[in-house]
């Protein structure tokens, strides 16, 4: 091979690491990182876990599916979630939404666990209430929800906003250091009602 070729390809390839990197997608990843906030002062348990659940309402009856996880960092307070892959057809909202709390347990919960109204969760710390993982698979994404439109697709992170005379909130686009992890009882954690 040639010099030039050499360079060439060289530059095609740190190329297209770099732009992969640039929007979360690429050999990195999607990474969100944010702060802990601990209502309960009590230290984290040891076996405690972070899980992102996909809510899912476009079926009968409602789920979450388990999809990625992450790590918690005691020492400073923080979390990260790293995300290699797009979340699964069951994780979406009419195949085309998915909407993901970042959630802390102790659960045993796997990916492509499926949690119901009957799962027994008795190990649930908190989780991000007011932020969210958002995944768009295409533009069709805005006949699941008119707000997904505000959304790149691929993966993003969203937080919640109340809409005044409205049933539902909406979620806008937002950076992926923002989202905080709530350590408390669950009802003093307020969610995101976008469904």
């Amino acid at each position: 091979m040639g010099r030039r070729a050499f360079v060439f390809l060289s530059v095609l390839f740190f190329t297209t690491i770099a732009a992969g990197c640039q929007d979360g997608t690429g050999p990195g990843g999607f990474v969100v990182t944010g702060h802990i906030q601990n209502n309960t002062q009590a230290a984290i348990p040891a076996n405690a876990r972070l899980v992102v659940v996909w809510g899912v309402s476009s079926g009968s009856p409602d789920y979450g599916y388990v999809f990625g996880a992450g790590t918690i960092h005691r020492f400073n307070g923080t979390f990260r979630i790293q995300l290699d892959q797009s979340p699964p057809l069951e994780a979406l909202n009419a195949g085309e939404l998915g909407v993901g709390l970042i959630v802390v347990t102790t659960d045993q919960l796997e990916d492509g666990d499926i949690i119901t109204s009957s799962s027994q969760m008795t190990g649930v710390l908190g989780l991000t209430g007011q932020h969210a993982v958002i995944f768009v698979a295409d533009t069709n994404a805005t006949q699941v929800r008119a707000w997904a439109g505000a959304f790149d697709v691929g993966y993003s992170v969203g937080v919640g906003v109340e809409v005044p005379d409205e049933v539902f909130d909406i979620f806008v686009p937002a950076s992926r250091s923002s989202p905080v992890l709530i350590i408390d009882d669950l009802a003093n954690i307020k969610v995101v009602n976008w469904t």
